[in-house]
Order: C-alpha cells, then structure tokens, then sequence
C-alpha cells in the first residue's frame, strides 16, 4: 500500500515484500474465484455479463439469453446472403440501405459482419471463455482461441436463431 509509513530500514525492506507478497496473492486468489463463478453461471448456459450479442437480450429473471425478433431478422438476413454467396460489400450496402444498426447503435462493419457469422450462439451452441486472455495493454484478439479443455461449448444452451446448415 502506498499509505504504509515505511522508511529504509532493513525492517521497512522485508515489511514492504510481505505486503506486495499479500497483495500479489489477494490479486490472484480473488481473480481465479472470479473465474470459478464464471465458469458455474456458464455451466448453467446463463449470461455472463457484457453486451449481449446481436439477435439476443438477457432474460432478467433467469439471466439466460432470449431473441430479440427484430435483432434476429438483421441476423438471419446476414446469413442468408452470405450462404447465397454475397460479399460483406453488398452485405453492408444492403444493411445499410434498410438501416439496419449494431447492438450499440452503429453502422455495420467488416468486423461486426465477422464477429455474427462466426459466433456459434446463433446455432444455439453455448461457448464460454474461446477468446484468448488480454494482453498487457488491456487489448483482446478473438481470433486467438484458448486450448479446447478451457473452452465450455453447450450444444442447445441458447436460443438457435440460423439452423446449423446455413450457419456452417
């Protein structure tokens, strides 16, 4: 703690590494229970937090993921062109010609395009903890994958919105 009175002193040295010692454990201890309660309320197919994705809102009762019918239309209209062979280009025209808008409200982009047609909860397959940790700049690249015992997938554990065939 920045507040403790230490001085430099051979007592203050060894007091000042028992309490970074303290603090290193609480840090860690604190994030793996975390991770553990996650990992419960995932086992059960419940939200754990965030914003839900595109087609989906969070039942506030059961905390489980419910479709949003207007979202789900943009949804199923992404795939259906894209298994018809459209580009993101027309794709992208097309949704914005309907005025159609992300979940935050903005216009579709490459990126959101990849991010819908590569999430697996739209064939109703539950995935929990696939993106790999955050590097040190507090950045996230959810096209690096954790080892597949870390990953939970619940075949059925949300609502399908694309049947399996055009999803693949």
């Amino acid at each position: 703690s920045v507040l403790e009175n230490l001085d430099d002193s051979p007592e203050s040295i060894m007091m000042e590494a028992v309490l970074e010692g303290m603090s290193e454990y609480y840090s860690q201890n604190l994030a793996r229970e975390v991770m553990k309660g996650m990992r419960e309320t995932a086992m059960q197919c419940k939200h754990t937090g965030g914003c839900p994705p595109l087609g989906y809102d969070v039942d506030e009762v059961s905390k489980h993921l419910i479709i949003n019918e207007a979202e789900a239309e943009i949804v199923k209209l992404i795939f259906d062109m894209y298994s018809k062979g459209y580009g993101y280009s027309a794709i992208l025209e097309t949704l914005h010609l309907k005025g159609c808008k992300t979940k935050k409200g903005n216009d579709f982009a490459k990126n959101s395009l990849y991010s819908i047609l590569t999430n697996p909860k739209y064939q109703g397959l539950y995935v929990f903890n696939r993106s790999s940790a955050k590097s040190i700049t507090g950045t996230r690249n959810t096209h690096m994958l954790k080892d597949a015992e870390d990953i939970i997938c619940i075949d059925g554990g949300c609502p399908q919105i694309v049947d399996k065939d055009t999803y693949d």
